[in-house]
C-alpha cells in the first residue's frame, strides 16, 4: 500500500506559526477541495471547525493540501487531540490525503 504523503487543512493548521511550532518550518500547500463533507456547525472546544462527512457530493469543504512528511504526523494528531480523528480521503484533485474530521 502506498503511504498518504498529503495533508489536507482547513481551519487551524494552516497558520505558518503552528507549522513551526509543530513541523519546524513552514508548509507550502495548494489550494483543493474535498467533497461530500462540510464544516460542522459545532466547534471543538467552542472555537475550532471540524469537518463532518454528509455523503452528498454537494458538500464540499474548501481547503490547502500540504505535502508531509511522515514523522510530522506524529506531531499533528498530538495537536488535533481526542477531538478529531485523522482519516484518509481523496480530494477533487485526485490526491490520497489525510483530513482530521469530527469524531
Amino acid at each position: 500500500m502506498k503511504k498518504i504523503k498529503f495533508l489536507f487543512t482547513y481551519g487551524t493548521l494552516q497558520d505558518e506559526r503552528l507549522h513551526h511550532a509543530l513541523f519546524q518550518k513552514k508548509m507550502e500547500g495548494t489550494a483543493d477541495i474535498l467533497r461530500g463533507y462540510r464544516i460542522s456547525e459545532a466547534k471543538a472546544d467552542g472555537i475550532y471547525p471540524m469537518v463532518e462527512q454528509t455523503g452528498n457530493e454537494e458538500d464540499i469543504v474548501e481547503g490547502i493540501v500540504y505535502y508531509i512528511a511522515e514523522e510530522h504526523l506524529k506531531g499533528a494528531d498530538e495537536y488535533e487531540g481526542d477531538l478529531y480523528e485523522r482519516i484518509s480521503v481523496t480530494l477533487v484533485s485526485g490526491k490520497k490525503a489525510w483530513v482530521y474530521i469530527t469524531i
